[in-house]
Order: structure tokens, then C-alpha cells, then sequence
């Protein structure tokens, strides 16, 4: 990569973190000719690309080995920051086992559909169902089935609830989730996710830029969930995709403009560029 110089045509930014759901993958979860020339041109000019994703290492490694530009992920909502390689850890934060416990009880007790991250993969804690076919589509990895038990041996990253939405309507409203004290977020319509207090993507992304020399004004977040909200924040800049929920729209820096989902994140990084010739 070569050496970042002020005559970037991206200056101020050093680095960038992009969410993959929603904002740099298609519906079909490719990742269209226009996205792919916008990384490129900005890791040409000497830009850091980092995934930051709710998904796990395993599921997002595809994606980053198919863009050879990418040399860092955050994954896990921000449980775990590695280099791709996973020779290299910066940041990682575990569900406290009483916790977990409570979290895996509350969801069998409600009859939902539970999914464990660990630092060895996912986890079933529920039968096989249409909602875990879901699940499994969209993580692109088929959970393992477990006890919980077993899997409160682990190192738990995060546990997904995942059922229609009214239902998560519903238990949202519960005092176990009202009111809870972990780091609790609704990252899509029908998932429900919690993690250890100090998880979030933003707190993988600070010790991550810092080994790279990288100041939080020189880095520029992309998203489009209310998981992306914490590392919009963060950033000196951020840009939330156009058909992303209410609130990342409030916390970004500005929109993307309108247009086909799959080429989001490329006019997202014309607008960051637009945003800075002003």
C-alpha cells in the first residue's frame, strides 16, 4: 500500500471501517464492480480498508480474502479485532459467564431463537426451524447445535435472539431487556443481539487505528444499522446508506444519495470526497 500523502484526493482520511450488511454488500451479498473501484481507489491512495461487521471472523473472511486490499476486521459487533490473517488480535471482549447464562435462560424461557457467538463459531441453542434456516442463510454459516451447558464454556462473544419482529417487539419491552446493562442492540428488523458492556464496534475500532498511527478524525465509518451508530461517533466522518434506519441517519455526518442498493457504499465514498471539497 502505498504511503499516505496530503495530496490523498480523500485527505483528511487515513482509514476507513465498513459495515458489510446493508452497506457494501448487495441484496444478493455480492459486492458490485463499483464498490469493489471504490476501495480500490482509495487503498491506492494510501487509505486503510477495514470491515466492521456484526458478523463473525469466519463468516466475513470470504469477503475479505476476495478484496485483497483489506489487511484488518473488526467482527462480532465489535467483540473481536484481528488482523485477517488472526495472527494479530487488538481488541476482544467476552459475555461474562453469569450473564450469558441469564441471557441463554431468558430466550428459552420466551421461546425464541437463539444464537451463540463464540471465539470458535456460532451455536445453535434452539431446534431446527424456519428462523434458524434464516439465520443460517444470512450468517453464511450453519450454527452448531449445543447445550447451554456446553457452550457457557466458551468464550461468548454475543447472543442473537431472532424471531419476527412484533414478537421482538414485544420482549424488547420485558424488564430483562429493558432494562438490562449489557450492551443490548436491534441490528435488524428481526434480530435482537447482546454482548459484553464494553463491545461495540467503536471500541474495537480505537485500539485498531491507534496501532496504525491513526487518529479518530482521520478515519471514516460507512453503515447502515443502529450498530453502526457507536463507530459513527467515533469517526470524524461518517455516512450512513440511504436505506438505512432513522437513527444511524441522525448520527451520520450525511446520506448517501439515493440509488441501487448495490453500489451504496461507492456513492457514499463520492459524497465523503464531495463532502470534503466544500
Amino acid at each position: 500500500m502505498n504511503t499516505h500523502r496530503s495530496t490523498s484526493p480523500f485527505h483528511p482520511i487515513r482509514a476507513v471501517a465498513i459495515d458489510l450488511d446493508g452497506t457494501l454488500l448487495a441484496p444478493d451479498h455480492s459486492i458490485s464492480m463499483e464498490n469493489r473501484a471504490a476501495i480500490a481507489a482509495m487503498h491506492e491512495a494510501g487509505v486503510e480498508i477495514i470491515l466492521a461487521s456484526g458478523r463473525h471472523y469466519q463468516s466475513m473472511l470470504p469477503f475479505a480474502r476476495s478484496l485483497p486490499q483489506v489487511r484488518y476486521m473488526v467482527s462480532a459487533q465489535g467483540a473481536y479485532a484481528s488482523d485477517v490473517d488472526n495472527t494479530q488480535t487488538f481488541f476482544e471482549s467476552h459475555m461474562p459467564t453469569d450473564a450469558a447464562e441469564a441471557t441463554i435462560a431468558f430466550g428459552l424461557e420466551n421461546k425464541l431463537s437463539i444464537v451463540a457467538y463464540a471465539a470458535t463459531g456460532l451455536y445453535s441453542l434452539t431446534p431446527p426451524s424456519p428462523w434458524l434456516d434464516y439465520y443460517t442463510k444470512l450468517a453464511g454459516i450453519t450454527p452448531t447445535p449445543t447445550t447451554p451447558e456446553a457452550i457457557l464454556k466458551e468464550s461468548i462473544f454475543k447472543i442473537v435472539y431472532f424471531e419476527a419482529s412484533e414478537r421482538l417487539d414485544a420482549v424488547q419491552q420485558l424488564p430483562f431487556l429493558r432494562d438490562s446493562q449489557l450492551y443490548t442492540v436491534r441490528s435488524m428488523e428481526n434480530i435482537f443481539e447482546q454482548a459484553d458492556p464494553k463491545t461495540s464496534k467503536a471500541s474495537a475500532l480505537k485500539p485498531l487505528i491507534a496501532h496504525l498511527g491513526i487518529a479518530p478524525s482521520e478515519l471514516a465509518t460507512f453503515g447502515d444499522g443502529n450498530n453502526d451508530i457507536p463507530m459513527f461517533e467515533f469517526s470524524g466522518f461518517s455516512a450512513a446508506m440511504d436505506r438505512a434506519w432513522i437513527s444511524p441517519k441522525e448520527a451520520a455526518t450525511l446520506v448517501t444519495p439515493d440509488g441501487p442498493p448495490e453500489t451504496s457504499f461507492a456513492r457514499a465514498v463520492q459524497a465523503m470526497q464531495d463532502y470534503y471539497k466544500q
